[in-house]
């Protein structure tokens, strides 16, 4: 089918014409009595062939052998140079490498992406000031889907953990520099926007900024009071699940796609659009600037929540 479409679409730019070649062969078997031999003799020889090597490697009991997978370990252990994160991390990779739930998260944050072709190969339906709207998305894809549940990647194990006096600052740090990292990852692989211009691709590098020095702390401080158990072997619900849903977790939501509008407006309407996003990036500077603080705040909450996290975390269904 690929071959067809490929060929067809050469034929109709005028690059190859596929029927100079195949014209002959179908005009001869419409002329010639004995031509339409051919065909039927090759589909012939082509059953027998097939016939042949089913008969030689087909056995009945081929289907109730088990299937023997090579079990694979991954250590890691060079993320133990960072102490307490890097053990979290490591658990976050083998989560997310090993989990139908977590790559299904991955396979979306790549759907953001793309997600600023929308916004900037046209301003029909949406002006420049959603630009910046499309470069928090485009950055971070990752960050949205997968911040938004921490701690319920872990759901079926927070008891334990909680058992086991766990750092909640550590806990915290590996999840905020996994975001960090796929952030930048995603930022680098988005230079194909550079084909619209300078000027786009800078938006969504402002975009990465603001997301690392805002909305990391954001998504963080709302899996707090996010509760809802997740079913690792189930890719259902990765956009999100209704049950989660509360007052708090909707205006913490608020200051992660609106602030960075209102500043980028702001900026752009009464001076350029190069104040606009300096100001959005100067926002998620500050961020980052008091990332201990906010951690600090964040820990703080995760600590009186605690109890009632491991309660809804028992709850089945």
């Amino acid at each position: 089918m690929i071959v067809a479409a490929v060929l067809g679409g050469l034929h109709y730019y005028g690059l190859f014409n596929i029927t100079d070649y195949t014209a002959p062969l179908f005009n001869a078997i419409f002329n010639t009595y004995w031509v339409f031999s051919i065909p039927v003799v090759a589909l012939i020889a082509l059953y027998y062939a097939t016939f042949q090597y089913f008969k030689r490697n087909l056995y009945l009991d081929a289907g109730l052998s088990s299937k023997h997978d090579i079990a694979e370990t991954e250590d890691l252990t060079w993320l133990n140079q960072f102490g307490t994160i890097g053990t979290f991390l490591k658990n976050d990779i083998k989560l997310i490498k090993r989990n139908k739930r977590s790559k299904t998260t991955v396979g979306l944050s790549v759907m953001f992406l793309f997600y600023g072709l929308l916004f900037f190969s046209t301003t029909a339906f949406y002006g420049p000031v959603m630009h910046i709207f499309a470069g928090i998305f485009v950055s971070g894809g990752f960050l949205i889907t997968f911040g938004q549940f921490v701690p319920s990647w872990d759901s079926a194990y927070y008891q334990l953990m909680m058992t086991q006096n766990i750092p909640y600052r550590g806990y915290l740090s590996s999840k905020w520099w996994l975001m960090v990292i796929a952030t930048i990852l995603t930022t680098t692989i988005a230079s194909f926007y550079l084909y619209f211009g300078w000027q786009i691709y800078l938006t969504i590098v402002v975009g990465a900024i603001y997301n690392i020095g805002v909305n990391s702390h954001l998504v963080l401080l709302g899996g707090a009071y996010t509760k809802t158990p997740i079913d690792l072997s189930s890719g259902k619900g990765a956009f999100g699940d209704k049950k989660a849903f509360n007052i708090k977790i909707m205006l913490i939501s608020i200051p992660q796609l609106a602030l960075p509008v209102l500043l980028y407006w702001l900026g752009s309407r009464y001076v350029s659009a190069n104040v606009g996003l300096a100001l959005v990036a100067s926002a998620g500077v500050i961020g980052f600037a008091f990332k201990e603080k906010a951690f600090s705040l964040i820990e703080k909450i995760y600590k009186s929540e605690k109890y009632a996290t491991i309660a809804a975390y028992k709850q089945k269904g």
